[in-house]
């Protein structure tokens, strides 16, 4: 084999290394992709959609009320999108179909159905855990069950910034 086949061909084994590490860097680090599975998120987030997941933005700052995050569920070892309601140290408690934060009322434009209780009684989130809920309140499980409960910061993968997917669909999450 000649000297410029070999050096061809070191030159392509360092180029695919080189893109495996960026692509895996990415991945871990910065964002990730995420699929839409069932209907808790709805009318926001529709079975089907897909989602790019900023990973970057809970390594530099805090999930904030109405975010709509990735949570790693260790119970049931899968990903679930939901929207963050409840801060750490804040009193949640629903009333009526209504979500109230330490006895204000939420107002929540991006639900269609009342609240319901769900067997939750009014409790303080402690520190570094979160207060989540889907969008569609009735076909969600979230922090009102025992089984997912407030979700731990370590929990939170990122916050879902932009959906690619379906196209008509295509741009920012709100």
């Amino acid at each position: 084999m000649s000297e410029s086949i070999k050096n061809e061909i070191i030159s392509w084994i360092k180029l695919i290394g080189t893109a495996f590490l960026i692509a895996f860097v990415l991945k871990t680090f910065i964002f990730q992709i995420a699929y839409v599975k069932g209907p808790s998120m709805e009318p926001t987030l529709y079975q089907g959609q897909i989602l790019i997941v900023s990973k970057l933005s809970y390594r530099i700052g805090t999930p904030k009320r109405e975010d709509i995050v990735v949570i790693n569920d260790n119970n049931e070892h899968k990903d679930l999108i939901k929207r963050v309601i409840g801060l750490p140290k804040e009193t949640m408690d629903i009333q009526d179909g209504s979500v109230y934060i330490d006895g204000k009322l939420l107002a929540e434009d991006y639900i269609k159905v009342p609240t319901y209780e769900n067997d939750f009684q009014k409790s303080t989130a402690p520190e570094d855990k979160y207060f989540v809920l889907g969008d569609n309140r009735v076909e969600s499980r979230d922090s009102r069950s025992d089984s997912l409960g407030f979700v731990d910061r370590k929990n939170i993968i990122g916050k879902a910034v932009f959906r690619l997917w379906p196209l008509k669909k295509f741009g920012t999450i709100k």
